[in-house]
């Protein structure tokens, strides 16, 4: 962001040394970092400058996490370079195969970390101020590196600054290490933490930039660790660290209200938000239908209603840099050049092949919501909400990194794998309400209930229980009660459970999360993330199961396409450059 004074930036001598993608970089362009760190002011202006370079990977992570998956294809516009990206089989030179803006974000995180520490030492930040500012960097460099392992499957693994020539030179010898072994060093990072929680009383968070306001713009810290969990089969853990964050306002002395990522029936002043639903008493007449679903990618960034469900979220202006590059790449008006769009396979056979409580044939975060069809063309619509192709130079938008239902798909994926697959049922379908049902102590046989039950039964322990109860005698109105479900908030039927031969539950379970996950969360850069945790789970239950997995979601796209299947048969061919 130009707008920002003083702004601290490094990193260039690192990427360009290690990975050969750029030409020498002059001694003199790398500083001593402990000469720029002298007040709060200059921490706070590093920040801002991390999170402007950090901007600039938005373009090569959604093309990363979704066009090698089964979502999005490329257009007959599409560049040589997405082409090989789509095939996998990038050429050198390739940008998004070039690891080179990821390692200038962690770079720029090795050095800014180093700056905290020295101040701290030097009394010039309060431990309060050093704690926020410090796991803040750590964390955003945890998550840029989880991106480099669910990309490349191999990362050299850095946490000191490159302050010399000498330092960088030696980057070069060491070696690159797996995603077994990448992600518990991850962990420990942020276990390590002095802090998990958001910031509180930075000045970050009390002041806008540029008419913005920054309290969604920096990484959730506990989502992070709980998704390095997931990633890392530690189940449980994942789990509690979901579980914490979804607990926010439960425990405000009235709940009544307590809506904030619940993903259920959220209406203030007569409106309905973020919701695919029938008017009342119309019992799923299609002339009543409403779609408020899509109101989250369309709402203004400042809309007061966005809190319920938006957790990370960054908006790109057009009169700062880094400019906003996903309408040149989804657009098919304006200064669209229209590269990339959903795949044939995901507009005929997932959103139109759902149905309906109504018994209609459609989801409503399809057509019309997560993509449209615009001057007879399908284009992704997520990212051009913002975009008028009658101001073609404004060229903004936003960046949709965590939102609420994602955390509870990956919730329920956790808690699937800890045995509770009824619970990841609920959460995936139609909450917790209507799949717990409280059964009298009169009755010979009772199903206790782990949501519902408040005299009878024993609850699951945490962190599985939700309290989702509504009585009127003694009046109580709980926080989950409004909890429809995923596809119960987008008034969809209940997906059930149908194992294949030799499959159990949990792994049936499991396959329905991801493909829920499509469905919610197509073209946000979780798709490839999503369709290779799972893989890899499946390949140390039985190998090579991984592989087919990929090959039986994945190949869908391409023999819609009528192009070559990316050779995907064993796990080292997942990654891009893993040779290199």
């Amino acid at each position: 962001m130009k707008s920002i004074k003083n702004v601290i930036i490094f990193g260039g001598l690192f990427a360009c040394t290690l990975f050969g993608s750029c030409v020498d970089a002059e001694l003199e362009s790398v500083v001593e970092y402990k000469n720029h760190y002298k007040t709060l002011d200059d921490a706070n202006s590093a920040i801002l400058g991390l999170y402007g370079k950090f901007m600039g990977l938005a373009e090569q992570t959604i093309v990363l996490g979704e066009l090698r998956a089964d979502l999005m294809d490329v257009t007959d516009n599409a560049s040589i370079e997405l082409q090989e990206i789509n095939a996998n089989t990038p050429s050198s030179g390739n940008k998004y195969a070039d690891m080179t803006n990821y390692y200038s974000v962690i770079q720029n995180c090795n050095d800014i970390l180093a700056g905290f520490e020295d101040m701290l030492a030097n009394n010039r930040l309060t431990q309060e101020e050093y704690s926020e500012l410090y796991s803040d960097v750590a964390a955003l460099r945890c998550w840029t590196y989880l991106q480099v392992g669910m990309y490349f499957g191999k990362a050299v693994y850095v946490t000191e600054p490159t302050v010399s020539v000498e330092d960088a030179s030696k980057l070069e010898q060491l070696p690159k290490i797996g995603l077994d072994e990448l992600l518990p060093r991850l962990i420990e990072c942020m276990e390590n933490l002095p802090t998990l929680e958001d910031y509180l009383n930075s000045d970050l968070i009390k002041y806008k930039l540029d008419t913005y306001d920054l309290k969604r713009f920096f990484v959730n810290k506990r989502i992070l660790l709980g998704d390095l969990y997931l990633w890392n089969g530690n189940y449980r853990e994942a789990a509690v660290q979901y579980r914490k964050f979804l607990s926010t306002d439960e425990n405000k002395a009235s709940t009544a209200n307590a809506v904030r990522y619940r993903c259920g029936s959220y209406s203030t002043g007569g409106d309905t938000y973020f919701q695919v639903f029938y008017e009342r008493y119309m019992d799923g007449d299609m002339n009543s239908y409403k779609n408020t679903w899509l109101n989250m990618f369309a709402f203004p960034a400042d809309k007061s209603a966005l809190w319920s469900e938006l957790i990370w979220t960054i908006s790109y202006d057009p009169a700062f840099e880094p400019y906003y590059p996903l309408i040149e790449l989804f657009a098919n008006e304006g200064k669209g050049k229209y590269e990339l769009m959903p795949s044939a396979y995901a507009v005929t056979d997932l959103w139109e092949k759902e149905e309906q409580k109504n018994g209609a044939e459609f989801d409503g975060r399809g057509c019309d919501s997560s993509y449209k069809l615009v001057n007879g063309e399908y284009v992704v619509q997520k990212y051009l909400y913002d975009y008028d192709p009658a101001k073609p130079y404004e060229k903004k938008g936003r960046w949709f990194l965590n939102r609420a239902a994602q955390v509870l798909l990956r919730y329920a994926e956790a808690v699937n794998r800890c045995g509770y697959t009824k619970l990841a049922y609920s959460i995936l379908n139609e909450g917790f309400k209507t799949t717990y049902r409280y059964t009298p102590e009169s009755e010979a046989k009772r199903e206790w209930d782990c949501v519902t039950s408040y005299e009878y039964g024993q609850p699951y322990p945490e962190p599985f229980y939700f309290d989702a109860r509504s009585i009127d005698a003694p009046y109580y109105r709980s926080p989950w009660r409004e909890f429809t479900g995923i596809r119960g908030r987008v008034s969809l039927k209940a997906k059930e459970m149908e194992p294949e031969a030799g499959e159990t539950d949990v792994q049936c379970m499991e396959k329905l999360l991801i493909e829920e996950s499509a469905l919610e969360l197509a073209f946000e850069g979780h798709r490839w993330g999503d369709l290779i945790r799972v893989a890899r789970r499946m390949n140390k239950e039985k190998a090579g199961s991984g592989s087919e997995y990929l090959k039986e979601v994945i190949g869908r796209k391409y023999e819609r396409s009528g192009l070559s299947m990316p050779d995907f048969s064993s796990e080292e061919k997942w990654y891009l450059n893993v040779s290199k």
